[in-house]
């Protein structure tokens, strides 16, 4: 599919990546838009997951998260309901179907210069405008090329243009038009790209200082130091095995879901990244560009940056009793979790989402930290998943849109998996 259309009284415009109705418009990601048009470009058929990621992430690897992400961001600018779908239905277990009906918008004026645009506006107001009985035969634009312009018939009613010395002669009224056409038209990109600038998209918003920042964001993450070897094949003998001596750090499966979040969400927004283990991390590392730190009590950098912020971590010396605090206020028992309470996977677990300016390094610092590994999950999800992300920017404006902010977010772990994040408590300054 080429060109704008319209999606019910929506008009998208792949191009510009922009979704507008009435006053109303939204920039969206362009993963977000190619998510779109794809499905518009299949209107009532069922797209699998499958067929939209080999569509959108040709060539990369990624999870299905970034496609279930989009599909949020989507239902969102359209204010869609998941559970009684208006525009994009969800088939259990096969994809994704466009339900709304598609229409294409008029393409003469895709692709033609200004003066063309120009002409077009004025023949289309004159179309409106002038009766049938006084259509020239000359062409309009005739002065323009350097000829005099055809005059314009008497109109059969003349005092309808005459109403006094000051009214228009209707050649001058026609030039009239034509000059605030041109207006117009030259005035669209700017006014497109102003309101853009000054209506960014919440991740945006949230994400402005890291997004700024031109060098590439460095991921800090947690680490485990578990294999002294390495198992690896003869390519002669593919049966055959060596065992090799060999340092390897391991990542668990639920921080890898954290770290595909943020990696997915930094790419679509055109954002290098760099992937480091927090072992491995110096001062010298955190001072050249922006950082995100993923991991609480298995990562020294969050402890280490959140220990002077109203809220951070503690633990007894057992490590059974792992907690989130709040330095105005020591003596409330604060937000945390025990570690029979973990092993059994049935509980309430917490995390801290945070962005600063870190006064040791002077660059940005982004925490996204959960006691336990079903809150590291959360606590991505919050930062990156359209709803949540837009809940949050809504808070920051309401306090006054401080550059820094200190979150503190409850989910339910039932099974071991990660129910929806809530706010518990926050600081911003």
């Amino acid at each position: 599919m080429e060109g704008d259309f319209l999606i019910k009284d929506w008009l998208i415009q792949p191009q510009t990546n922009m979704v507008e109705k009435g006053s109303q418009r939204w920039r969206v990601e362009p993963k977000v838009m190619q998510v779109l048009v794809q499905l518009a470009s299949h209107t009532n058929q069922v797209l699998s997951k499958e067929r939209l990621m080999d569509a959108v992430w040709s060539g990369t690897f990624v999870g299905d998260d970034v496609l279930i992400r989009c599909i949020s961001e989507i239902r969102h600018v359209f204010g869609d309901d998941a559970r009684s779908p208006s525009i994009i239905q969800t088939i259990p277990k096969s994809g994704y179907r466009l339900i709304a009906p598609v229409e294409m918008v008029a393409t003469e004026l895709v692709g033609a210069s200004r003066e063309q645009k120009v002409q077009q506006l004025y023949e289309d107001v004159a179309t409106v405008a002038v009766s049938p009985a006084s259509v020239l035969e000359e062409p309009i634009f005739a002065e323009a090329e350097g000829t005099q312009a055809a005059p314009l018939p008497e109109p059969v009613q003349p005092e309808a243009v005459h109403h006094g010395t000051n009214s228009l002669h209707p050649s001058r009224h026609w030039k009239a038009l034509l000059a605030l056409g041109a207006i117009l038209i030259a005035a669209v990109p700017g006014s497109v790209f102003a309101w853009t600038q000054l209506h960014p998209d919440p991740f945006t918003v949230l994400w402005k200082p890291v997004l700024d920042s031109p060098e590439p964001v460095l991921l800090s993450i947690a680490d485990q130091g578990q294999y002294s070897t390495i198992k690896l094949h003869d390519s002669n003998d593919s049966n055959r095995e060596v065992v090799l001596k060999e340092d390897l750090s391991a990542v668990t499966i639920d921080d890898m879901k954290t770290i595909t979040q943020m990696a997915a969400t930094l790419r679509s927004h055109g954002k290098n990244y760099l992937l480091k283990g927090e072992g491995k991390n110096t001062l010298s590392d955190l001072r050249t560009g922006p950082t995100v730190f993923i991991g609480s009590f298995s990562n020294a950098w969050t402890l280490y940056l959140t220990r002077p912020l109203r809220f951070h971590f503690t633990n007894d010396a057992d490590m059974t009793h792992l907690r989130i605090v709040d330095a105005s206020n020591p003596s409330a028992p604060g937000w945390g979790i025990d570690r029979v309470q973990q092993l059994a996977k049935n509980y309430v677990d917490y995390a801290i989402v945070a962005r600063f300016v870190d006064i040791n390094t002077g660059k940005p610092a982004i925490i996204v930290a959960g006691i336990g590994r079903g809150a590291n999950i959360c606590a991505g999800e919050f930062l990156t998943d359209p709803e949540p992300v837009a809940e949050l920017v809504r808070v920051i404006k309401s306090n006054g849109n401080k550059p820094n902010f200190e979150v503190v977010l409850s989910t339910q772990i039932i099974d071991g998996h990660a129910g929806a994040p809530h706010i518990q408590a926050a600081h911003f300054w």
